[in-house]
């Protein structure tokens, strides 16, 4: 495949695709029989390392056909289908279901829960939240990414243990500083939904955001104007930087349905004007899809090509995957997108999806 007229850092540009992957990037050229980008602006593809579900399909449901369908046509062109804290028979037969489908790419899972603390559970349901453990853990076999609060017991010594082939991520947590640091040094790279169901940044308690800043790992934020405020998403932008700050949406179930009830990780949640909440008005998830996000970041103030960065380059590097950069060797995972950032066309494995 090679498209023509595809504006690259502001120059029109061609790419050219082979099997799958960008083999070459060339001066703009009239190629016969090339797919005509018309001049609009070329992005790589989303990646979201952290989202439950949307469209009325959910993670947990097992059932990734027409996720990866919904997800592509959203602009996600990879994701890690997020599980909610579940007993181990839910969470084995999500680990063990067919994900090799047609549109956006399944780069494993997410694991949110269950070994996280009950102080900290947001919408987790309390009844399934365990202490880590690395026997139990051994029976699954496509996490990608592990969401642990490090003051559980044996925490430290499954991070040791896991994050050798697993990103673990420190969340749902009522840590102090040292414990987080602790993890840190331990394997830990990444913040779960920061600010969200963790102890804030205090000025003599710092908590697992001084430590994530002070020690250099990622951090996954969502950047829907509800779970985080302007003044806060631009706080948390300045510590860590487009390098080290993954946009993510942490969609759910119910995202981008009407207003009403839905159901959610096994509990009842509420859509009501693009919020979600449990029946006491805890957040439940976001209602928003990754792209949404980057245009929000961008409300925001944030530069148009590191908002992008940010979920795309920035959670492909810390998966340790190939994708989210238009570069000689990367994977042909591409949006065609209008000045709004409105998606015109997916490319997906340098083949058109529709």
């Amino acid at each position: 495949m090679i498209i023509k007229n595809a504006k690259i850092g502001g120059k029109l540009k061609s790419i050219i695709i082979s099997n799958g992957k960008i083999s070459e990037i060339t001066d703009n050229n009239d190629f016969c029989d090339a797919f005509d980008a018309k001049g609009e602006t070329v992005i790589a593809g989303l990646i979201d390392v952290h989202t439950h579900g949307m469209m009325g399909y959910d993670t947990m449901d097992a059932d990734f056909e027409p996720m990866c369908r919904e997800y592509a046509l959203a602009g996600t062109t990879t994701f890690l289908p997020t599980t909610m804290t579940m007993g181990y028979d839910s969470l084995s037969r999500v680990d063990k279901a067919k994900t090799d489908f047609e549109g956006a790419n399944i780069a494993g899972f997410h694991f949110e829960g269950p070994y996280i603390s009950k102080s900290k559970k947001g919408a987790q349901n309390e009844e399934y939240i365990k202490a880590p453990d690395l026997e139990d853990f051994k029976q699954f076999n496509n996490v990608s990414m592990i969401t642990v609060a490090p003051e559980t017991e044996n925490a430290n010594e499954f991070i040791k243990s896991v994050s050798r082939d697993t990103v673990v991520s420190i969340g749902h947590t009522d840590c102090d500083y040292d414990t987080a640091i602790t993890a840190i040094e331990a394997g830990a790279k990444c913040l779960t939904h920061l600010f969200n169901a963790m102890p804030p940044l205090l000025h003599r308690q710092a908590g697992p955001i001084g430590a994530g800043v002070i020690k250099n790992i990622y951090a996954q934020i969502i950047c829907d104007g509800l779970h985080v405020s302007k003044a806060a998403f631009i706080s948390a932008y300045k510590m860590f930087g487009p390098d080290r700050l993954c946009l993510i949406s942490d969609s759910i179930r119910p995202a981008k349905l009407p207003d009403g009830e839905y159901e959610s990780g096994g509990l009842s949640v509420f859509v009501n004007n693009k919020s979600i909440r449990l029946k006491d008005g805890t957040l439940a998830g976001c209602y928003n899809c990754l792209m949404d996000c980057v245009k929000c970041a961008v409300d925001f103030g944030i530069d148009k090509q590191n908002a992008i960065k940010m979920a795309t380059e920035t959670p492909a590097n810390l998966l340790g995957i190939k994708k989210g950069k238009i570069e000689v060797g990367y994977d042909a995972d591409l949006l065609i997108v209008d000045d709004e950032l409105n998606i015109k066309t997916v490319i997906i494995g340098g083949k058109i999806f529709s």
